[in-house]
Formats: structure tokens, sequence, C-alpha cells
């Protein structure tokens, strides 16, 4: 068992912020405290924080700033939502490593807040570029050029691979998001269930009239109830579409619709109208949590139908079935791990709307259908989602940090790096005996950063690379790794370097380049540089065209971006001899992507054509599609 740490730095909004992070987080505090000093980083325009203990430390971020050389440290904790109020923690998160607990999958609209909210189309082209590769770059080119971004953009590209590499260590919510996590190639992922609010349990189920009268709400119908903000991912036009078409059938109910709207995204009156039920629908806007919990339990049925998902986990969902609530769901995502017995549980397909307005018709007229729903709910939330113990598994995450002995982050490094003077290369060039007949280009050019924790020197070679790596670029020994080109499939490395120098022929990378590429990418740290020099000896033969501007594209397709390229012989001769030249192409690329594009195509500038990089054993054969 690992023991608790002493000090925790946590990154989180807090009440009286109108989030459900924040609500979550502060309930957990005083189970934190018990073992672990808490200091809470929020926003520099953060209200002053309500309900929070006074042994609380609560920095804002400017504070925290002038102060991070206290907390060096300190394991650290991230909430991350896909909402303005964890955009703040952001810069810390993606450079300082911790444990973050991912509570939507989807955070598109959280990275589009840093760029393309504030009209930074490049900047949003890079994010893109960073979580999709190539692919995402010329997403992001068509938005900057054209305008073009698809309505069903933000839920199909999720944007969290760089927030995902960031972070040490995971927390989600669910076996959903865990699994799509680890499909990026993370391995410290762990499901914490998402806890029962201690606070719900001041409120009493038997209350429920006098609950009803408090509010203003009928007590001689069914109330049906949507909690939360009212967007249009929560299918309320649906559920209205389906209690009109009851009303029709002579049903009478309440529908409540406890959140706050957004106008902006969806116009939830106007919907209203046109179902016919505005004398059956009420919209309380915000709610605090005392009338939150009691429209809760004056309500016989919870209506919590989310699609498309973003991978996360409702906190209203967990308090309605913890207090014996009857809960209507999409059976998709985090919503389909739901044991059947506790929730109705509705498939999204042809025969969703008809499905929902049947199962709302018998739970309306039959009280112990969803009674027992009910209580299977209360009694599976009761087992499983206790606060103590979810926030002794935060406690644990966060230990594992302490004990981790390589305590850096695997973010993506943006910081400027350190390279030599010309003047330095060049009078090491003058001192040295370095042969001629070997690849020079690539040091020559000062091409080489300094001072990286580790380097993979990948050469047939590896002499002459060590060497020059360790007497021009000051790399010890102990921090240089060493691989062969026809060994970069099968090697046993697990470790990814912030710097790869490679020295290759492209009659290595000539069976296999889409994979021999790939490779790289694998044992290239996330922001890390890769020095490629590839010989183009004359007796070259590829299935694949492998002329410069090829080569360059397929660097692309593997994950990374192209800062430089030198090309050029190893040395003049000036024997006047005719004999051929050797040519150099030297590549700096940065690792952009885990995405790679395992069917890079090959533009021709100023052409409609597409030009599949392709050559048959009789020659040239180049297969070309219209670009409609």
């Amino acid at each position: 068992m690992t023991n608790a740490p002493s000090q925790v730095v946590v990154f989180c909004p807090l009440p009286p912020k109108p989030n459900g992070i924040a609500d979550y987080f502060a309930e957990q505090i005083p189970y934190f405290s018990r073992t672990t000093q808490v200091v809470v980083v929020v926003e520099n325009e953060h209200p002053e924080p309500t309900g929070i203990a006074a042994n609380i430390t609560v920095l804002r971020l400017e504070e925290y700033m002038w102060r991070q050389a206290d907390f060096a440290c300190v394991p650290h904790i991230y909430h991350v939502g896909n909402n303005p109020d964890t955009q703040y923690m952001l810069p810390v998160l993606l450079s300082k490593p911790g444990v973050v607990v991912v509570h939507d999958l989807n955070l598109h609209y959280l990275v589009d807040l840093t760029n393309l909210s504030k009209g930074d189309k490049k900047g949003y082209e890079l994010a893109l570029t960073n979580n999709y590769g190539e692919v995402g770059k010329i997403i992001g080119q068509q938005l900057n050029s054209f305008g073009w971004k698809g309505q069903f953009m933000p839920h199909e590209l999720m944007m969290n691979a760089s927030i995902i590499t960031a972070a040490e260590r995971i927390l989600v919510h669910s076996k959903y998001s865990a699994d799509k996590i680890a499909a990026l190639g993370h391995n410290q992922v762990k499901i914490v269930p998402h806890h029962f609010s201690p606070a719900a349990r001041q409120y009493q189920p038997k209350l429920k009239m006098h609950y009803r009268g408090q509010l203003g709400l009928p007590g001689n119908k069914p109330v049906i109830t949507s909690m939360g903000f009212i967007a249009k991912a929560k299918q309320i036009k649906s559920v209205l579409t389906a209690l009109a078409a009851l009303k029709q059938e002579g049903l009478d109910f309440t529908y409540v619709l406890a959140g706050q709207c957004k106008p902006h995204e969806y116009d939830v009156h106007q919907d209203i109208a046109d179902s016919g039920l505005v004398d059956n629908v009420i919209v309380t806007g915000f709610l605090d949590e005392d009338a939150f919990f009691k429209y809760m339990l004056a309500s016989d049925l919870i209506v919590n139908l989310r699609y498309p998902t973003g991978g996360e986990s409702s906190g209203t969902l967990t308090r309605a079935m913890g207090m014996g609530l009857c809960c209507v769901v999409v059976n998709i995502g985090p919503f389909g791990e739901l044991p059947n017995d506790c929730a109705v549980k509705l498939n999204w397909d042809e025969r969703f709307s008809d499905n929902l307005q049947n199962q709302l018709k018998r739970l309306i007229e039959d009280k112990q259908y969803r009674v027992t729903f009910g209580k299977n709910a209360q009694k599976w939330v009761e087992r499983t989602h206790n606060i103590a113990v979810t926030t002794k598994a935060y406690l644990n995450e966060a230990a594992q940090i302490v004990d981790a002995t390589n305590f850096t982050t695997k973010a993506l490094n943006n910081s400027s790096r350190k390279y030599l003077t010309e003047q330095q290369v060049l009078d090491w060039r003058l001192s040295s005996s370095m042969s001629a007949n070997s690849n020079n280009l690539w040091w020559q050019a000062n091409t080489v950063p300094i001072e990286q924790s580790s380097v993979l020197s990948i050469s047939h070679d590896s002499l002459h690379q060590t060497t020059v790596l360790s007497s021009l670029f000051g790399y010890g020994e102990e921090q240089i790794t060493q691989l062969t080109p026809e060994c970069l499939s099968q090697h046993s490395i697990i470790d990814t370097f912030p710097l790869v120098v490679c020295d290759a022929s492209l009659n290595d990378i000539a069976h296999a380049p889409v994979n021999w590429f790939a490779n790289l990418n694998k044992v290239a740290g996330m922001g890390g540089k890769l020095i490629i020099s590839l010989q183009n000896p004359n007796n070259l033969f590829s299935e694949y065209i492998l002329d410069r501007a090829s080569v360059k594209r397929l660097i692309e397709a593997a994950g990374f971006s192209i800062d430089k390229i030198v090309a050029g012989p190893l040395d003049v001769s000036m024997l006047n001899d005719h004999t051929p030249t050797k040519e150099y192409w030297v590549f700096v690329a940065t690792k952009r992507s885990w995405m790679i594009n395992i069917n890079p195509e090959v533009y021709q500038n100023g052409s409609s054509e597409l030009k599949w990089l392709y050559k048959s054993n009789k020659g040239v054969d180049v297969k070309e599609t219209q670009n409609d």
C-alpha cells in the first residue's frame, strides 16, 4: 500500500464557480486534508472561494508562478474538463509532470479556447498537427485557407493527445475513457469511479412532496427532469418530441429542465414552443446546490441523454442514481457501462425515438417499474462510488509521482534549445581528423542541439557518429544509446529520446519507407528533435519514389514537422576527375504527434492530381486520381 503524500498541489476551480468539477473537488478536499496538506491553484480572476476550510492554501496562478520553486518536488494533480474554467492550468500542465484527471475525454473546445477562439488559426493548425499529425495539419490548413470546419468536427476530433502525453499518470471515471487513452500509448491509466456526493445525504426521498411544494411543482402528476446545462448533445429535442406524442395520447406530466441555458448553442425555448409543451415544461436556469438536490428528489425519473458523447461521466447521474432515482441514458460510452438493471439504457439506432417514447410512457404509467431501477441504482452506487475510497486512490496515484525516480515531463517540448556557434563547429572541423568518406554534413551544418539529457545514435558507423557527438557536441558516453539502421524495426528500446541522430542510406529505407519512419516516431520523444542524414547512392532500387520531396513527405507523414533541410555533397573535389559525388540530404525535424499517416500521398504543386508513392518493377507507374 502506497502512503499518502505529505503535500499535493491541485489545479482546479473551486466554488462558487458554476462548474461541476469545482463542486466535485470541493467535496474531496476534507478527505484529502486528513493526511495531506493541500494547496489549490485557481485562475487569477477566480472569485473568492467559498466553503473551503481555513487549513487549505489557495493560490492564484500568478502567486503559484512566483513560488513554483517551493513546489518543485510536490506532486501535482490537474483536473481537466472541456470548459473555460480549466484553461488557465494548461501551460503548467504541459511543462510540469503530474496526475491528470481527465473528466472529459473530448477536449476540443478547451484547446480551441487557447487559439481559434482568439483568432489564432495558425495556433489551431499546430494543435491539430500535435494531435493528429499530418492529417491534422491538412485539416488546419483547410480551415485557415477556406474556413472549412465540419459541424461534427468538435465531436469527432477530441484534441486530447498533447494533454494526455504530458501526464505522468492519468485518472478517469470509466473503462471507455481508459481504453481510449491506452490506445494512444499511455500505460499509466487508472479508473476511479465518480464519487457519490456526501451532501446528497442531507436530503430525504420521503420529503418529495414537501420539496415539490417549495419549488412550486404539481403534486398530482409525474415530474420528469433533465439536470445540468441545457446543451444540444443532451438530446432535449428528442425528449420534447417523445413527450409531445405522449401528450397527444392523453398523458399528463411536468418536464423540468433544471439547469442553465446555452442560447448561443441551442435555442431550447423555440423547441419547447414548436412541440406544443409550453404548459408542461419548466426551465429553471442555473441552480444552487440546495435547489439542485430538491429538484432531483422532487422528480419521478431523470432523463440524462447524451449523444454524441465526449467520454464524460456525469456527476449529476451519479447523484441521481445514488439517491434512488430511475435514470434514462443512451447506451453509449461510459453510460453503456452502467449495469443493465440500474438504468434504462437506450441504443442509439434507427429505433431510438420510438424506444424513448415507449420507455417514457411505461416509466410514467408504471411506478413499480421505475422504482425498481432506482433501488438497484442506489445499491450499486453505495457499493462502488464511496468518496473515501476514490479520494484514497487519488492520493495513492499522487504518491507514485513522488516515488518516481524520473521526475520529468513527457509534454510537448517547445522550449528553446542551445546550439554551438558556427565558428565553434568550423574550428573543430579544422582541428579534427574526421574521414572525408564519412557523412559529415549533419554536423558540419550545425544541426545538433547540445545539453539534451540523452541521444539515440543510429548509424552504420557508430564509432564515427559517437565520436562527433561526444567530442564536438559534448555528449557523455552514458548519454548515448546506439542502434544500426537495419535494427531500428527490431529494437527492444522502450524509452523515448529528446534527440535522435540518424545516419543512413536510402537503401536502408527502400523496402518499407513508411514503416521505417514510423519506427523513428516510436523512439523519438514528443517535441523531440530528429536529425536524419540520408545518403543517396547511385545504385538505389526501390518500389517507391524516394526523391528529396518524397522523403520529406514521408517524414511529415510519420508525425514530424520539418524544421530545416540541408542537401549537398560531403566535400567538393578540386581534381576535376568527373567522379560521381555522393549526395547527402539532412532533415531536421520535430516530433509533433504519435499519429502516423500509413498511406501518404504526394500532392503536385499547381496540379489537380494526386500522385501515389508507388513504382513498379518495370519502371515508374504512377497512379493518378482526380482531385475533386
